[in-house]
């Protein structure tokens, strides 16, 4: 019997798109030689796009390592981005050091995989990516059988790739990668794949520790608690144990085909180390250090202070005190971004109910210029103004809330869908606004922040978005409202509530 094979360094599985907006596939050493023609990975999933790239940038850091070329700070990742295109005899180098491991069905050393024993009970494939239903794991717009679902062995890489970054906990002794539950991945992108995978290179090397290495040329078999990491280890993290299960198919005349239907699958890694990833934002909260996270109902474009442009500043008072610090490529893209030149941000995020369910996932995309970003103080002018915007729909929901009798005491169903709905609306007719707001303020001198009425001049058309929106959705919100004397009193004590708080929270 012919045994399958994958090699996923020559056959195409990444999703590529050229300067000239054609699509293709490329396997990972013809992805990185090509990588300065190409505009970007594309997939229709944005875990396993984000995925893909972290898997690049993984491959090249350990090249780089290997050569003794590891980048220390901005200036060097500036020195890689002026060289243009990846070295070829640096990853043919690394090709050989590395040996034989990426054959997605070797037999002893199976691409980001660990042989099993063979007595594991087989699982669905379709367990290992959250748009396919599978075991516990409902998808409402799917709903073919589990056991049904296969995938060729491109499709099959593009999903192992998904594991470091994306793997949820999944139950008694199952856990999540190495950042816990999947958090805000921000991916600052070049002016191709090459610049981008270049730009999105960790620096920080304070927190290694051991002598991991890349999951590829790891020996270790995953399944115990870990205390200590290096960074290629962390991007290649195996927080499970998989092995695909190939199936050969006849298809006649002496053609076949091979697809993956099941897996073996078991525990693998899992750690109590807090990680600094340098793509995560961070919030610091009492000395517990937490990642930015999506939350429900609420678009990523909202957090784009701690995302984009907040770094150590700190909020609020007293016990509500905390401070944020966004992702250090963000940080090292605006250091090296050129003037005038659009800084172009990838967020891609995955929420769950931070242990196994997967409610949903999402890709957002920003253009913000460098000036801004390089200044902090303007950045907490941003968010500042988001703030404002975040009070300001607080005082929209209380004001619906108080139309009904005892503000809503009665009618906890009319009045929750009615605010929400106005919510909602209020968010999405703002988030065009945003763009514009990013724009204004880039135009300030870093010393402006000191000039509140220059800064509210230049954030008038935000800040009067967000009073006629308000009152907009308030008055939609309003319109059905029964006419009676009770009604309409409690009606213009609610508008003149709402009035009331906008002035305070837009002076």
């Amino acid at each position: 019997m012919i045994r399958p094979s994958f090699d996923v360094l020559g056959e195409p599985w990444i999703p590529v798109v050229r300067l000239d907006g054609s699509a293709d596939e490329f396997g990972i050493l013809r992805c990185l030689e090509q990588a300065h023609n190409l505009r970007e990975i594309k997939d229709s999933s944005p875990i396993v796009e984000f995925g893909l790239y972290r898997l690049l940038v993984a491959f090249v850091l350990d090249a780089l390592i290997l050569a003794h070329r590891r980048p220390e700070d901005h200036h060097d990742l500036e020195d890689l981005i002026e060289e243009g295109s990846f070295d070829g005899e640096l990853l043919a180098a690394y090709v050989e050091a590395c040996g034989d491991v990426f054959d997605l069905f070797h037999p002893d050393r199976p691409f980001l995989q660990t042989v099993m024993a063979g007595n594991e009970k087989k699982r669905p494939v379709a367990g290992v990516f959250p748009a396919v239903p599978s075991g516990t794991n409902v998808c409402h717009w799917r709903h073919p059988p589990e056991a049904l679902w296969d995938v060729s062995p491109a499709e099959a890489t593009r999903l192992l790739a998904t594991i470091a970054p994306f793997m949820t906990a999944g139950g008694s002794g199952l856990s999540p990668s190495i950042n816990g539950a999947p958090a805000v991945y921000i991916l600052p992108l070049g002016r191709n794949v090459y610049e981008t995978v270049v730009l999105n290179l960790p620096l920080r090397a304070d927190q290694e520790a051991g002598d991991g290495t890349a999951a590829w040329r790891s020996t270790s078999v995953p399944g115990r608690e870990r205390v200590e990491a290096t960074t290629v280890e962390a991007l290649t993290w195996r927080p499970r144990r998989i092995q695909l299960v190939a199936e050969v198919q006849e298809l006649g005349d002496g053609l076949r085909q091979v697809r993956v239907r099941h897996m073996r699958f078991a525990r693998g890694d899992s750690t109590r180390l807090t990680w600094i990833d340098g793509n995560l934002a961070y919030r610091y909260d009492h000395e517990k250090v937490t990642p930015v996270r999506m939350r429900a109902h609420r678009a990523l474009w909202r957090d784009a202070g701690p995302l984009l442009f907040l770094d150590d500043l700190e909020h609020g008072s007293g016990q509500d005190r905390v401070s944020f610090k966004r992702p250090d490529v963000v940080s090292n893209a605006f250091k090296i971004g050129i003037d005038n030149v659009l800084t172009r941000i990838h967020a891609y995020g995955m929420r769950t109910d931070m242990k196994m369910k997967v409610f949903e996932w999402t890709k957002a995309v920003w253009k913000v210029p460098p000036s801004l970003g390089r200044s902090t103080r303007l950045g907490a002018v941003i968010f500042g103004e988001m703030d404002r915007a975040e009070r300001a729909a607080w005082a929209l929901r209380t004001s619906i809330r108080s139309l009904y009798p005892r503000e809503g005491a009665s009618s906890q169903g009319a009045m929750k869908s009615t605010s929400e709905r106005c919510e909602r609306a209020y968010w999405q007719a703002l988030e065009p606004r945003f763009t514009s707001l990013l724009n204004a303020v880039a135009h300030l001198d870093p010393a402006a922040p000191d000039d509140p009425d220059l800064v509210a001049e230049t954030t008038r058309k935000w800040r009067e978005a967000i009073r006629s929106l308000a009152v907009e959705q308030f008055e939609w919100g309003a319109k059905d409202m029964d006419a009676d004397g009770d009604a309409l009193e409690r009606m213009v004590r609610a508008r003149g509530r709402l009035v009331g708080n906008l002035r305070r929270v837009l002076s």
